[in-house]
């Protein structure tokens, strides 16, 4: 297959992907939440801002993004190659540990916080004559900077265990496409990811990116200043 037929097989959901990528990214950033909070206030941006953008998220990407994907190519939906047993084993173990990152970087974050769940609660609370929301909490990833477990290896453990679940989905056509715009979303959003961390953490950031990969485990460990 050329570059110009793959290209017009998958120019729409590139576009799609890229179009979500740019709004997930800026969604994400201070300058966003505070142009919202003048908009419709700070109070729904500390409560339920970040569920809305978790919910949006997901309907853009599986919905949208991924429908599109493979709704318009079920053809290429066939393995390019077939493993031997030996490497299906290897894959299939490698699969299952993408799935355990996974968790337990999201266990680490706290998933009620990541996902917005205990904001949005605490907020509602407030609506119904509660004080739940009078506690100014320290967010991951927006007050607390989180450096222990599996974020003392790589700094983008959920980035990384997403990649290695698309590795190992199985040598499609339209897995291996899906996978690059995916890698290409990867290291465009962890760049901004990674300037968003050094505005709001500072040195402490800037001595976690020396000591930690981004990506990858680094071999020699730089020590803790």
């Amino acid at each position: 297959m050329s570059f110009l037929s793959l290209l017009s097989d998958y120019w729409q959901p590139m576009a799609a992907f890229g179009l979500f990528g740019l709004l997930h990214s800026v969604g994400a950033q201070e300058p966003c939440k505070n142009a919202l909070a003048r908009w419709i206030g700070q109070f729904f941006v500390d409560h339920f801002w970040r569920i809305t953008y978790c919910a949006l998220s997901y309907a853009a990407l599986y919905y949208g993004v991924a429908a599109l994907h493979w709704a318009r190519n079920p053809d290429n939906d066939v393995w390019l190659i077939v493993y031997p047993d030996w490497l299906w084993q290897v894959v299939l173990v490698l699969h299952l540990l993408s799935i355990g990152l996974l968790y337990v970087a999201f266990l680490q974050s706290d998933y009620l916080e990541f996902l917005g769940l205990r904001q949005a609660a605490r907020g509602t609370g407030v609506l119904f004559g509660g004080t739940g929301g009078q506690t100014k909490e320290k967010l991951f990833g927006t007050h607390r900077l989180e450096v222990t477990g599996v974020y003392g290896w790589v700094r983008h453990p959920m980035l990384v265990s997403g990649l290695l679940f698309l590795l190992t989905s199985g040598p499609s056509l339209n897995n291996l496409v899906y996978t690059g715009m995916y890698t290409a979303y990867m290291l465009i959003g962890g760049y901004y990811e990674e300037r968003r961390m050094v505005k709001i953490f500072g040195e402490d950031y800037l001595r976690y990116r020396r000591r930690v990969g981004a990506f990858f485990p680094r071999l020699r460990r730089r020590p803790v200043a």
